[in-house]
């Protein structure tokens, strides 16, 4: 089965009818500036921050209500995850921070026809 990404037991992708469409990948040098006075700032090292990645999409249904729900059981165990991508990479472990979802074109029955969402997963460094 053809996945763009896996988050423990969690499968993004087309085959799951959760693709998504963004990935966006931060992270953080570790520089700080300290203002001086009578000077430009100083620059400082502090130690590397954390990767984080905002992943977006837009799924169909309630299917993608499904998959929501799925993935908020995960971010209730409060646990580290493994993240490996398609192509087999490991990632490491990551904490799933918020899953955000806007429901749109809402039939009478309370399904949502489309359904955008954002998750958002920081690195997790403590292993």
């Amino acid at each position: 089965m053809r996945q763009q990404m896996a988050l423990g037991s969690f499968i993004f992708g087309l085959s799951r009818n959760f693709a998504y469409h963004s990935l966006v990948r931060t992270s953080d040098g570790g520089w700080k500036n300290i203002d001086i006075l009578t000077s430009k700032p100083k620059s400082s090292q502090v130690g590397q921050g954390l990767q984080g990645l905002t992943i977006t999409g837009k799924s169909m249904y309630a299917t993608a209500m499904d998959r929501l729900d799925e993935l908020r059981a995960l971010q209730a165990l409060r646990i580290p995850l493994p993240l490996v991508d398609g192509i087999g990479r490991n990632w490491g472990l990551w904490q799933i921070n918020k899953v955000s979802e806007t429901q749109t074109e809402i039939i009478d029955d309370g399904t949502a026809m489309v359904v955008g969402w954002v998750i958002e997963l920081t690195e997790f460094a403590n292993a």
